[in-house]
């Protein structure tokens, strides 16, 4: 056991960028201005620092850049900025691909990604602020206690909510992680049962359709790839194999496949062998080991999908999907009402409030979360009518929003579905004085406000909208003097106008 968790831990130390020279520091230090520079990764540049404050401390950092907490200067609002060095980034295409990737990603596991800003040499990425550190922080943390590995229902709970992320990465968004490890991860607090938040989609990429195309690039960490990543034809299946690779991880506290160096831990990763050793798994139950095997097929085509995986009775029977345990909602009779005015709203200011929903903390949203993930049956990211439907038959609403739920829903237009969201479900249901304060409102102005010049303009409307006429209609609503652009004070009255007027 001692050589594999000591092999684990080295590959954390393996991720440090070495020391440089001082003749090396010396190169740098008299580089020019024009060396420096490289290709605008965004539309502009602009100088992240006017709205933010950041501070010194390091929360992390990797090879391209460092990661500081960051407080918005006019809300007040705490961040996390990751600030990476655009001249050590060798593609700058697949960096951009990220960066889209965060942009179109929307569920509770998966980071959200809250501005993105560029200046000569760097690129930073202001994100929510996650504060209970790596997964593998937390592994390392077990190792060394007295149980020396996760509980299995501890683990029952990280990994649900790992495939919960996957599940919508694949089946919603088409989109193959490629590169899921214990580092990629963080805690959304230092509670021992906080949501989990995959961080990095930096090697990630979108699955072209057709039965027969297959990715062929060799990307990935060594503990964690799959064989056939190796062999340079894959899908995204591999990434069900790293979730295997984790589970048993978490389980033990060491992985499955392992040696001294990155060839022989290839060579084990390939012959696809592994086993459960007393004593640590003597006391792990059958559907546990079920549920990895089930993963840690050597044949992509015999694992579970993401959404299989999710009704494995491993998690079932260690009571982790008892939806009977999470937090009813209690709306009362006006339900109804408030779904009918979050409808009757225009269109940026449902756009405010979905912005707002997604910086909401813990304390705020109150348990709509678990409600959201519940009704969500297929981790979809969005609710249909149907599941809706299903959740109100197993009680926790009032019959009149069973009654009237189905016209409600029909209503809706989000994407071009009947569904609802996360932002939406949480923007018509949530008590409208824990989002109309004074801070949130004037983060989501400023987050419409692109080019920061303390109004919003038609321009920056399109960017959000799609379009030069969707924008203009938006702001004949809002631009209440008629002045072509949206003051603060303008914005500011359509966030406290009367829904029903």
């Amino acid at each position: 056991m001692g050589t594999k968790f000591s092999s684990l831990s080295k590959s954390k130390k393996q991720k440090q960028p070495k020391e440089r020279t001082s003749k090396k520091r010396h190169h740098d230090r008299n580089m020019s201005r024009k060396q420096e520079s490289v290709a605008l990764i965004t539309d502009h540049l602009s100088d992240v620092r006017e709205k933010y404050h950041i501070q010194p401390k390091e929360l992390g950092h990797g090879h391209y850049g460092v990661v500081r907490k960051c407080q918005e200067r006019e809300s007040g609002a705490w961040f996390a900025i990751k600030s990476i060095r655009k001249k050590k980034v060798g593609k700058i295409d697949v960096l951009k691909r990220e960066i889209d990737i965060l942009k179109e990603v929307t569920h509770p596991n998966i980071i959200n990604l809250h501005e993105v800003y560029e200046d000569e040499k760097y690129l930073h990425l202001v994100t929510e602020l996650c504060t209970g550190g790596e997964l593998f922080d937390r592994i390392i943390a077990k190792t060394q206690s007295k149980e020396g590995h996760f509980s299995e229902h501890d683990a029952a709970e990280i990994i649900k909510e790992i495939i919960e992320a996957i599940a919508y990465c694949h089946d919603v968004k088409h989109i193959c992680h490629r590169d899921l490890k214990p580092e990629n991860f963080l805690f959304e607090t230092p509670d021992e049962h906080s949501k989990i938040k995959i961080i990095d989609f930096g090697l990630s990429r979108h699955e072209d359709t057709g039965p027969t195309h297959m990715m062929k690039t060799k990307v990935g960490t060594p503990y964690y790839v799959a064989p056939e990543v190796l062999n340079k034809e894959y899908d995204k299946s591999c990434d069900m194999w790293s979730i295997g690779v984790i589970t048993y991880i978490l389980l033990c506290g060491y992985p499955p496949f392992y040696g001294d160096n990155d060839h022989e831990i290839f060579a084990s990763v390939r012959a696809a062998q592994y086993d459960y050793p007393s004593p640590e798994w003597d006391g792990i139950s059958g559907k546990a080991k079920d549920f990895i095997d089930h993963l840690l097929k050597k044949d992509p085509k015999a694992r579970l999908t993401a959404a299989n995986a999710l009704d494995h009775p491993w998690f079932s029977d260690l009571g982790v999907v008892d939806k009977s345990t999470l937090p009813k909602i209690k709306h009362g009779g006006s339900v109804n009402t408030e779904f009918r005015k979050y409808m009757a709203m225009s269109k940026l200011k449902k756009a405010a409030l979905a912005h707002i929903a997604t910086h909401l903390t813990n304390e705020e949203v109150k348990g709509l979360k678990e409600v959201f993930q519940a009704i969500d049956v297929d981790s979809s990211g969005t609710l249909t009518v149907e599941e809706i439907k299903d959740a109100l038959a197993n009680g926790g609403f009032t019959k009149n929003f069973n009654a009237e739920l189905e016209s409600i829903m029909d209503s809706l237009d989000v994407e071009g579905h009947h569904e609802l969201n996360w932002e939406d479900f949480v923007s018509a249901t949530i008590d409208k004085s824990t989002v109309m304060q004074e801070d949130k409102i004037r983060m989501a102005f400023h987050h419409f406000d692109r080019t920061n010049r303390g109004s919003i303009s038609v321009k920056d409307l399109a960017g959000v909208f799609g379009s030069e006429h969707q924008a203009k209609e938006v702001m004949k609503d809002v631009d209440f003097n008629g002045d072509g652009v949206i003051s603060y004070e303008e914005f500011h009255a359509m966030m406290e106008a009367d829904a029903d007027k």
